[in-house]
């Protein structure tokens, strides 16, 4: 999708007044991230994770790029409202070393993370691959 069809996405609506956003991008695509986050209702506050991609074999991917080899995404964190209050647990590493799976397929253990920094709160997951616990999953392939 375009970053304009992604604006049009009424994500605020489904938001909590209170809430946190994680998107995923890569570093060509933070400014688009960034237009998402204003558009959304969000304020851009951190890189909450870094994957380092890795092979089955433990070995770091590297994709070819203009500049440099790629083989990390990031994971950015907005948020609105009061989040600080839902915050459960300080010193969540930022560093996630996962194995790539299939295209676009993000590492179970941010998920994780996710729920550790904020406890039992409702979540919901957009573009879902499959279905995990505690997440509200919305996507074609759930």
């Amino acid at each position: 999708m375009t970053t304009e069809a992604l604006k049009e996405l009424d994500v605020g609506r489904i938001a909590h007044r209170d809430a946190a956003l994680f998107m995923w991008a890569t570093d060509a695509h933070i400014p688009d991230a960034l237009e998402l986050y204003r558009a959304w209702g969000f304020r851009y506050v951190t890189v909450a994770f870094v994957w380092s991609k890795k092979t089955v074999n433990g070995k770091t991917v590297s994709n070819l790029a203009p500049w440099t080899l790629k083989n990390c995404e990031l994971c950015l964190m907005g948020t609105r409202g009061r989040m600080v209050q839902y915050k459960q647990k300080n010193n969540i590493p930022q560093l996630v070393e996962a194995v790539r799976t299939r295209h676009s397929e993000k590492p179970e253990e941010v998920r994780r993370r996710i729920e550790e920094l904020f406890g039992d709160v409702p979540r919901i997951e957009l573009f879902a691959r499959k279905r995990f616990h505690g997440w509200d999953c919305w996507g074609n392939e759930v």
